[in-house]
């Protein structure tokens, strides 16, 4: 039985891996939260393959500095800026007052977080002075 649910939890975090990839690529499909699913169902199933994942440049672009509580000003941008398309696409659908009301909320938690969240300085890049 063990074995089953580590061949499941291998498969999901496949499938969440595939998402959040193309989530770099598609502005609309957030990135974050597959790969932080990626992660956890991993860590869950293989050692070896949870080393390579945290290995990646994935998981230190959009995971490691979220797992430690802080991310970059640019980061919490995009972050909103994501959420914020999409909960306006969907209020626009929404067919009742209260699930509008729902979604403003759920902005207003999204907002909330990202002062919660420490905001990391960028790193600086190396600047080459021509003479």
């Amino acid at each position: 039985m063990k074995q089953l649910y580590k061949w499941i939890y291998i498969v999901l975090g496949t499938i969440f891996l595939g998402i959040g990839i193309l989530g770099i690529f598609l502005p609309l499909l957030p990135t974050t939260p597959f790969l932080l699913l990626t992660s956890f169902f991993y860590t869950r199933s293989s050692e070896r393959l949870n080393a390579y994942f945290r290995s990646t440049k994935f998981y230190e672009e959009y995971v490691k500095g979220f797992k430690k509580g802080e991310l970059t000003k640019k980061q919490k941008i995009k972050i909103l800026a994501t959420c914020y398309i999409c909960i306006g696409i969907s209020a626009y659908f929404a067919p009742h007052m209260y699930m509008r009301l729902i979604l403003a909320c759920i902005a207003i938690v999204q907002l909330i977080s990202m002062f919660i969240i420490k905001t990391k300085a960028d790193e600086p890049k190396d600047i080459i002075i021509k003479k």
